[in-house]
């Protein structure tokens, strides 16, 4: 049976407490906050970051986002509150994001991949209609770079976030996306990763995402879900259906409360 998990939300443009009140009225047992490293002023400074939000707050360093956790009104045993980040993976800034990461302990840490290797974010629309070569290549890389984050220890990261977000922007997918989600998810048990059933996936890439799960179920590796809620009412969202594909695949599910 799925655990009702949710690994994977923001804080930039909601209450702390609003979020997690979300949480707790949807019956979840363990709810991670984990906001993006290029929402923190230092790092959106000093790195020109291919991929970040255009509206919601900075926060000033480390010690404000741990701040917010102390404001947290709900004392419910039955429901854990994981402190985390989602850090983006890029080879150029790949040991300026990890000196930051490392100044802190988490409970949970996501990895993702936003851009290319050229800073273009992966999620733009190209404007233009690809050919099937195209959409092959761009999913070639992509993918590439997200085995280079798995195969990497510059943080101690537990999930690789969003495997397929890239159709949200391109639309398309490869004719290979089975064998490169199989490659991926291989990398992923052999490191002793998690590959993220997202709820923001499912809404724009449901067949992908149903291929993840099936390729973790063929190798053996763990999936985490995650809402990738900025608001309330998304907290949550489509977990149900990721518990469904968790339970239909007999896939390992992640939790930070079953890891210790």
């Amino acid at each position: 049976m799925a655990m009702r998990v949710d690994n994977h939300s923001h804080i930039i443009l909601a209450n702390i407490n609003d979020m997690v009140a979300a949480a707790k009225a949807k019956g979840v047992t363990e709810y991670s906050i984990t906001e993006h490293v290029s929402q923190f002023k230092e790092l959106r400074e000093s790195i020109k970051f291919g991929s970040t939000h255009s509206s919601g707050r900075l926060f000033e360093d480390l010690n404000q986002y741990e701040r917010e956790f102390q404001k947290i009104e709900l004392h419910d045993p039955g429901m854990k509150i994981n402190r985390g980040l989602e850090v983006d993976f890029s080879p150029r800034f790949e040991s300026q994001i990890a000196e930051f990461v490392d100044r802190s302990k988490w409970d949970v840490l996501l990895c993702s991949v936003h851009e290319f290797e050229n800073a273009k974010d992966i999620e733009k629309n190209p404007g233009r209609a690809l050919d099937q070569d195209e959409v092959n290549s761009r999913w070639r890389e992509y993918i590439r770079l997200q085995q280079l984050a798995l195969e990497s220890d510059f943080i101690p990261f537990q999930v690789l976030a969003h495997p397929v977000r890239m159709f949200r922007g391109l639309r398309a997918a490869p004719s290979e996306m089975e064998e490169l989600l199989l490659g991926l998810a291989a990398t992923a048990a052999t490191r002793e990763k998690a590959l993220e059933l997202n709820g923001n996936d499912i809404d724009n890439a449901p067949r992908l995402v149903r291929m993840l799960a099936s390729a973790c179920s063929k190798t053996g590796c763990r999936v985490s879900l995650g809402s990738d809620a900025h608001h309330p009412r998304g907290v949550f969202r489509n977990m149900e259906t990721a518990m469904q594909l968790v339970d239909e695949f007999k896939l390992r599910q992640f939790s930070i409360a079953s890891t210790r």
